[in-house]
């Protein structure tokens, strides 16, 4: 309940969205065909991130398992996420959404953010 009501305190009203979004550059790191690959992200939110970078290297790849480098924690935040779409045109980079909301990984990326928000 009472995390549901933090959620909630995300929402922005005037965006579609229902994470509010923050652009920030974070050190992420994934591993695609058992190969390592490091990206770095362009904005972050609870639900997903954008990540910069060739998005051949994640081609036919629909899930995705993250590690995200919070400069607020020594311990690296490990999520799933969905790849929801590639871009190759202005910004070349892989849209994602988190699963699993409700873990205390998400929990981490929201206090980072609501530590950022001005």
């Amino acid at each position: 309940m009472v995390l549901e009501r933090e959620l909630m305190l995300l929402m922005d009203q005037s965006e579609k969205r229902l994470f509010k979004r923050l652009e920030v550059g974070l050190e992420v790191e994934l591993v695609v065909d058992g190969s390592p690959v490091k990206a770095t992200t362009a904005n972050i939110s609870c639900g997903g991130l954008f990540l910069m970078l060739d998005p051949q290297k994640v081609q036919g790849t629909e899930d995705l398992s993250l590690v995200i480098h919070l400069p607020n924690r020594q311990k690296p935040v490990e999520v799933v996420a969905e790849v929801l779409r590639r871009e190759s045109s202005d910004r070349q980079g892989v849209a994602c959404k988190f699963q699993g909301l409700y873990n205390d990984n998400i929990l981490a990326i929201e206090q980072f953010i609501k530590s950022n928000l001005h």
